[in-house]
Formats: C-alpha cells, sequence, structure tokens
C-alpha cells in the first residue's frame, strides 16, 4: 500500500503555492479578457487543460526525492539533448522557427524542458563525488553541459531560451563556491566572444539588438512590437483602463499578446497599481526560492533550489525588460502567465522541485 510521509505534508511550502497559483489565475483572467467571446473561452480553456496536467507533474516531482531525480541526470540530458536533435528531422516549423515537435494531437516545445533538465544536471555535476569546484576539469565539465544545448537551442532559433541558461549557469556556479576571480574571468570571455556572435545571427535577430539601440530605426516594421507595448504600458498610467478600456490589446494594435507581451497587457487593463502588485507576487515567489536555497541541509538540495529560483527569476526580468524596451526583444513568456502548455506545465514541475527541497529539509 502506498503511504506518504506525514513530515512531507507538514514541509509543503502553501505559501509558494499560493503565490504561483495566484499568477497563474491572473494570467487565465487576462487571457479571457482579450476576448471574452468564443475564441477567447477556447484559449482559456486551452490553458486549464495544461494546467491540470501541470498540477499532476508538480504533485509527481514533489513526491520525488530530489536526491533520486538527481541520479537520474546523466539519463535525463541524453534525452534532452535527443529531443532537441529530433527537431531538425521531425520539428514542425512555425514562422521560419523549428522550435515545436508534434506528438499526436499536441506538442512538445523541448528547449523548455531542457532548462530543467540542465539545472539538474549541472547540480550533480557539481556535487558528485569527483568534483571539485575550483578544479578546471569541473569548470570544463561544467561548460561543455552550457555549450552543447545553448548552439542547439540558438540554430532552432530560440535566443530567449538558450540566453536564460546563461544566468542559471552561473548562480549554479556560485552556489557551489567557485571564486568570484574565476566567474569574472568566464564572463569576460564571453564579452570577449559576443561580437562573434553577430556573424551567427539571423537577419531578424541583428534587426531587433539595432532595434533596442535605435527604438524608432523601424516603427511600422520591427520596432513595431516594442513600440506598441510602450504605448499600451503607458496608457495603463495609475489605475488601468479596464478590461473593456484596454484598447491597444483588445483591438489586437499589440502582437504576441497571448504570450511574450501578456505583461504589457496586464499593465494596461490594471496600470501601475496593478503591474506593481503582479511585481511583487513574483518577487515573493522569487525571494522564497532563495529562502528554501539558504534553508537546505546539503549542497544538491541547495543548488536545485538555486537553480529553479535563478530560472525563474532571469526569465521574469528578461520578459518584463524586453516588454518595456529596456531589452531587446528576444521572445521569452513570462513564467506562469503567458499562454503556452509547454512553458506553463515545465514551469509548474520546476516549482515541484523547489518543493520536493523544502518537503525534505528537515528530514
Amino acid at each position: 500500500m502506498f503511504k506518504v510521509d506525514r513530515r512531507l505534508l507538514q514541509n509543503v511550502d502553501w505559501l509558494l503555492l499560493a503565490a504561483a497559483l495566484a499568477l497563474v489565475a491572473l494570467g487565465l483572467l487576462t487571457l479571457w479578457s482579450l476576448s471574452p467571446g468564443r475564441h477567447g473561452s477556447g484559449v482559456v480553456w486551452r490553458q486549464l487543460s495544461w494546467l491540470g496536467l501541470g498540477l499532476l507533474a508538480l504533485v509527481a516531482v514533489a513526491s520525488v526525492d530530489y536526491r533520486n531525480l538527481a541520479r537520474a541526470a546523466p539519463a535525463f540530458y541524453v534525452i534532452g539533448i535527443g529531443l532537441l536533435l529530433s527537431l531538425y528531422v521531425f520539428g514542425r516549423a512555425v514562422s521560419g522557427a523549428r522550435r515545436w515537435l508534434p506528438l499526436g494531437p499536441v506538442t512538445l516545445q523541448p528547449a523548455e524542458l531542457f532548462k530543467l533538465i540542465f539545472i539538474v544536471t549541472l547540480a550533480w555535476t557539481l556535487t558528485a563525488r569527483w568534483a571539485n569546484p575550483h578544479a578546471r576539469a569541473t569548470l570544463a565539465a561544467a561548460l561543455g553541459l552550457l555549450v552543447v544545448p545553448f548552439v542547439l537551442v540558438v540554430r532552432q532559433p530560440d535566443l530567449g531560451t538558450a540566453l536564460v541558461l546563461i544566468p542559471v549557469f552561473f548562480a549554479l556556479l556560485f552556489g557551489a563556491g567557485v571564486r568570484l576571480r574565476e566567474l569574472g574571468w568566464l564572463g569576460l570571455a564571453g564579452l570577449a566572444g559576443a561580437p562573434l556572435a553577430w556573424l551567427v545571427l539571423r537577419d531578424y535577430q541583428r534587426e531587433r539588438l539595432l532595434v533596442f539601440l535605435d527604438p524608432f530605426r523601424d516603427p511600422l516594421g520591427s520596432a513595431y512590437n516594442v513600440i506598441q507595448s510602450k504605448i499600451a504600458i503607458g496608457s495603463g498610467q495609475l489605475l488601468g483602463k479596464g478590461i473593456a478600456g484596454a484598447t491597444q490589446s483588445r483591438l489586437a494594435f499589440l502582437p504576441e499578446r497571448h504570450t511574450d507581451f501578456i505583461f504589457a497587457v496586464f499593465a494596461e487593463m490594471w496600470g501601475f497599481v496593478g503591474a506593481l502588485l503582479l511585481l511583487v507576487a513574483y518577487a515573493f515567489l522569487i525571494l522564497r526560492g532563495f529562502e528554501i536555497a539558504g534553508a537546505a541541509r546539503e549542497p544538491l538540495g541547495r543548488l536545485l533550489a538555486l537553480g529553479v529560483t535563478a530560472l525563474l527569476g532571469a526569465q521574469t526580468l528578461i520578459n518584463m525588460g524586453m516588454v518595456m524596451g529596456l531589452l531587446p526583444i528576444v521572445g521569452l513568456p513570462l513564467p506562469l502567465m503567458s499562454y503556452g502548455g509547454s512553458s506553463l506545465v515545465v514551469t509548474l514541475m520546476a516549482l515541484g522541485l523547489l518543493l520536493s527541497v523544502r518537503m525534505r529539509q528537515s528530514l
């Protein structure tokens, strides 16, 4: 008979779950408000179905001891690389990007799943018995774990997902005890090689960087998204325009409003006050993650919690930064709020991993 250790249930972080579900609820409300009719309800019902699957995945991951998950990290990594490679053969291309793998009636975005696999694999590598965070061999192995998926994801192309791996990589190295000087050298090496990346970027990616430097370079073309996003955010003013008055969003002036630019939609509807409360909710979620990492009893649990928290924090900051014009447009969903099955399910799985660490802190 299956038995649940009551001590695990006593250690469930209900505040973390409440904050995450509140963000999901705000995302569903925003999605419905974009199209209150039949089309809007269809989008919400699809997102609700993914939410149900994601909650099941969260419970499943939280129920498994994170140490057992880490032992399977090499197998997860090989499977993840295999899924990324399979896109070049079986992947479905949309708008010139081959990011989705058809699986019957649904599609999977392997790059989303690999973000979680990367955290588990790198944490396992840095805490293995043979690993020494100060040894060059360990740093070389960690760098190899980053470079291979980074190149594969960039080639899809999916620059946003590839870039979010970098802050996670540095956060885990820092948490493992790598010296700041060594991290600085790695960062400088990356910056030195950045100009070479210009040669491998596609034309539209180069244009996005140029638009970031000159927002009015092509107002009706490549700069249209960010200009309309700024207009939507600014028009919300202090208290917002409400659901019915959010013209930029409801009249489809704002592109990708269901996915990457959902924060602009929310800010237009609920204004500065609503956006501030949303930021507080994300800040609470991220600070709770850091608290779990700090209270972990062993290095593996600390690194897993730190990696998940760094992933959520980096993706949130990058998404909001690009929507407000503070960062180049890279195409990255807002965790828990943007429409998309792969993103929602993987984010909930990551929270399940965070809960797994929290539930076993006192065992």
